[in-house]
């Protein structure tokens, strides 16, 4: 009679032992898809970084170098000092690029210089003008700058934004995590 008890205790603890088995590895495996998409998604993002994009540590109060006489320089902040963003129709302050909006013209040479005064990383994404570059963390007294190039070939609106999970608000906002560069002939 107790081997009965016995082996229906093993049978009733084997059939909740697969279950957790079985839990334990759909976890496991959800985790490892999560890891490799972040992988790609990050690899791809460090990979467009190198190809587009220069990053060099400053200060505040670091000038823009200037180039040749034919290239225009356009200088992007985020968030910076001294209110950290901008203040939105909520009245709350959101993570933004500033300006957000700006004008180009086709064939001419732009040398963009970011300056990432936030504690966090951003992105400047248009691929219909073939940009892809991440900003890293900066602070208030030493921002990161990123330096990338865009050449216009065609005239038209195109829009950029922040592609890295910051302000919820702001990236679905233009003129702050998003926004627009219009090309003219």
């Amino acid at each position: 009679m107790s081997t009965e008890t016995i082996a229906t205790n093993q049978g009733s603890g084997t059939s909740q032992s697969h279950r957790v088995r079985g839990l334990v590895t759909l976890m496991a495996g959800i985790v490892l898809v999560a890891a490799a998409v972040f992988a790609i998604t990050a690899g791809t993002g460090a990979i467009w970084h190198k190809v587009t994009s220069t990053v060099t540590a400053a200060t505040a109060s670091a000038p823009v170098s200037t180039s040749a006489a034919n290239v225009v320089q356009v200088k992007l902040e985020i968030n910076a000092p001294p209110l950290g963003g901008l203040k939105g129709p909520d009245g709350l302050i959101h993570d933004a690029f500033v300006p957000g909006t700006f004008t180009m013209k086709v064939g001419v040479t732009y040398d963009v210089t970011i300056y990432n005064y936030d504690t966090q990383s951003h992105s400047w994404m248009s691929p219909d003008l073939n940009v892809s570059a991440v900003e890293p963390a900066g602070s208030a007294s030493s921002p990161t700058i990123t330096h990338f190039v865009i050449k216009p070939t065609k005239a038209g609106t195109f829009q950029w934004f922040c592609a890295l999970p910051c302000d919820k608000w702001a990236m679905a906002h233009n003129g702050y995590m998003r926004g627009y560069v219009t090309v003219i002939a």
